[in-house]
């Protein structure tokens, strides 16, 4: 099954199936936010949901291309991810009798099955995303930085500081005498 600009999955007649059972789906995204200001495009994942005792495990595979800025030039650029993800869900509703379903221990990292019977893989797509994104974003090896900017912001210190520096200089000048 094919998801296109959505993560959200009804699992209603997987949840009644026995243990064991499963269903695969793709999903695309043109874009999808990572973080307040942190964006991906062109993100594909190829997700197995299976029966579990407990609930679904969805497993999957995640690529896309988070739009970056570079930490030494400052600019924008486009850096691709590629991660593996697995998240259980559990219900919250029993997909049979209506009833509410014991929810797990705070401690356990669980998603949930709201009780529509639906289930959202944005919460580990995100996650693994960001984790597979390099600590130092750096557009590339080669990248010179702002060393055009860090001159002219010598050239404006040594302006405003220049009273300063003459006073140094006289004081070096009064030392000596």
């Amino acid at each position: 099954m094919h998801l296109e600009n959505d993560t959200i999955i009804n699992v209603a007649q997987l949840m009644k199936e026995d243990v064991g059972a499963h269903r695969k789906y793709t999903v695309d995204l043109d874009w999808f936010t990572l973080d307040e200001d942190l964006a991906a495009k062109d993100v594909h994942a190829d997700v197995r949901l299976t029966r579990v005792t407990r609930g679904i495990l969805a497993g999957g595979h995640v690529t896309g291309t988070a739009i970056v800025e570079c930490v030494r030039c400052l600019e924008m650029y486009e850096q691709p991810f590629t991660a593996d993800f697995d998240q259980e869900y559990g219900p919250t509703i029993d997909v049979r009798s209506g009833l509410l379903v014991a929810q797990p221990r705070p401690d356990e990292e669980i998603g949930t099955i709201d009780e529509s019977h639906e289930l959202d893989l944005a919460e580990p797509m995100r996650q693994v995303a960001i984790l597979e994104l390099p600590i130092k974003l750096i557009c590339r090896e080669d990248c010179p930085g702002v060393s055009d900017l860090a001159a002219t912001d010598d050239e404006v210190g040594d302006r405003r500081l220049g009273v300063l520096s003459s006073l140094l200089a006289g004081d070096e000048d009064t030392t000596e005498g």
